[in-house]
């Protein structure tokens, strides 16, 4: 969703739907629940979308070298998020005391507003401080790590796609992914196996 609405905002569908749907394969596999809180991938999708425009990116190889770039920021921001919940906590046993001790003073209302405003202005200060980061680190790291220009969204997307495949929990999914993977590796090493005349 993510993407689809900054695709409408920027007016850019390629590449901004292709990147948000890197990031969906990506990390497919790991869903919420109980304590563990995910990456974020609303800010690699952002954070990408916007520096490509700021940059005016167009290959891929270049892109793709900020998709990069932005996957540790998503984890920087799930662990920011985890300590923002464990500081709600204490939120919740004051409802609690309120409830039991001082009924008049009992305004959930209230403190739901304040936590939702204080997630909404912790997450928005992290990711843009984590733009600002990226948007000051891609250009040195741009020079050191080049990737060819002519790397194709295909690739990408099938490299993204083999969390989905983890994601199945099925032991034959699992052997065909890895057949799959030494069936292409020798094809290529075969393709570039130097020709002896």
């Amino acid at each position: 969703m993510a993407g689809f609405f900054l695709a409408l905002i920027t007016g850019e569908v390629f590449p901004v739907l292709i990147i948000s749907l890197f990031f969906e394969l990506l990390w497919l596999d790991l869903i919420p629940a109980g304590t563990f809180i995910p990456p974020n991938a609303i800010f690699c999708v952002t954070s990408t979308t916007l520096l490509c425009g700021h940059f005016q990116l167009e290959h891929t190889g270049q892109i793709f070298l900020l998709m990069l770039l932005s996957i540790p920021g998503a984890y920087i921001l799930s662990r920011i998020e985890g300590w923002y919940r464990i500081r709600q906590n204490k939120k919740y046993n004051q409802i609690l005391r309120q409830s039991r001790d001082r009924f008049s003073t009992y305004n959930p209302g209230k403190m739901i507003l304040q936590s939702l405003g204080g997630s909404f202005g912790v997450n928005l200060v992290s990711a843009c401080l984590g733009i600002y980061f990226l948007a000051f680190v891609y250009p040195h790291l741009s020079g050191i790590f080049e990737f060819q220009r002519e790397l194709d969204w295909s690739v990408i997307l099938i490299a993204a796609s083999f969390s989905a495949l983890a994601g199945l929990r099925v032991k034959k999914a699992y052997i065909s992914l890895v057949t799959g993977m030494i069936l292409v590796s020798a094809a290529l090493a075969w393709m570039q196996w130097p020709v002896l005349i």
